[in-house]
């Protein structure tokens, strides 16, 4: 009888987890939805406050981090410096513009890079390493931008904007027979993607 009350005591004093691993569950449920609406819509962005919250609270979940780099990748909420600012003030908001597509870089590089692993033959490997190749290259990194542009090709020869892109930021270095060569690339694949249809 005694050990029968000390078991009842134990069980009441421990605090039962069961309601809040349900209502942790449920949220995710919730989260996880209104995310995949908001990017099958077009608006990524605006899923930026649910991804930030979901992948704090599921941090081993690949595609939800990738989803929230995309949408840092869309972000339209931080302000264009503008020519009437003082030079400080437009350096400051370039700053927080470039540090926002470094942190989208970064978490595609991460993951990406775990995707490759898993995953080698994902459909989407292609997509996700041109968006990482475009966060690159807004960050300012334009060799680590034509190397992932060539990835993001290889992995999917229909994302021939890719060597579109190359061409373009060899023109913006200078390099114009490299610049030549990708446009010239560009409009040989565009040529067979259109026979091909």
């Amino acid at each position: 009888m005694r050990s029968l009350c000390l078991i009842l005591l134990f069980c009441a004093s421990v605090p039962s987890s069961y309601p809040q691993e349900e209502n942790r569950r449920e949220w995710n449920k919730a989260a996880k939805q209104k995310v995949l609406l908001l990017h099958q819509s077009g608006k990524e962005a605006e899923s930026l406050p649910f991804l930030e919250e979901y992948v704090k609270k599921n941090p081993n979940e690949l595609i939800y981090k990738l989803y929230l780099a995309r949408a840092l990748f869309w972000r339209a909420d931080l302000e264009l410096p503008g020519h009437s600012e003082d030079v400080f003030s437009r350096m400051e908001k370039v700053r927080k513009i470039r540090d926002n597509y470094l942190r989208a870089a970064s978490l595609f590089e991460e993951n990406v890079g775990y995707l490759v692993k898993v995953s080698p033959r994902d459909p989407d490997l292609g997509k996700w390493t041109f968006l990482w190749a475009m966060s690159e290259w807004y960050a300012g990194r334009e060799d680590r931008a034509i190397q992932l542009f060539k990835k993001s090709f290889k992995h999917d020869f229909r994302l021939n904007q890719a060597n579109y892109n190359i061409a373009a930021i060899y023109e913006s270095l200078g390099q114009i027979l490299d610049s030549q060569i990708y446009y010239g690339t560009y409009l040989k694949n565009e040529k067979e993607l259109k026979e091909e249809e």
